[in-house]
């Protein structure tokens, strides 16, 4: 199993609309895939965390970074981990406020973080529990 989590900035603000278009899509491509994960957006700004072998994500991702609709991609992690954290959801969506979003890009230092549990490092524990701090919010 491996996780890939990266940021981006939308070329164009995506109206409701194409956000929905988008996570239809995603969604009926990551249940064929069998990949998992969770979307953040706000004003333009990505963060997207994508769950499952690592040959799919590898792939997948390429396609990503092809992808006219966004720019700046910035890969923020990129390892095998033991287990999936978003088993439930093809693409879990959640748009963010802008104060929520600003404490995310405010996370710069990844390399100074010390190894976490379960052969994380630090960066990657800190992003994982940034994207389920959220989608346990919207759960409860």
């Amino acid at each position: 199993m491996h996780h890939l989590i990266y940021s981006s900035s939308a070329t164009v603000p995506f109206t409701d609309a194409a956000l929905q278009e988008l996570l239809t899509t995603a969604r009926a491509n990551n249940e064929q895939l069998q990949v998992t994960g969770v979307l953040l957006y706000h004003e333009g700004q990505f963060m997207q965390l994508l769950e499952g072998e690592a040959s799919v994500i590898r792939s997948l991702y390429q396609v990503i970074e092809q992808d006219t609709r966004h720019t700046g991609i910035f890969k923020l992690a990129d390892k095998p981990i033991e287990a999936r954290s978003f088993s439930e959801w093809a693409m879990a969506f959640k748009p963010v406020d802008a104060e929520a979003f600003a404490q995310l890009k405010g996370y710069q230092n990844p390399a100074a973080l010390d190894t976490a549990p379960q052969g994380l490092s630090g960066a990657d524990a800190l992003l994982l529990n940034i994207m389920r701090t959220f989608m346990v919010s919207e759960q409860e």
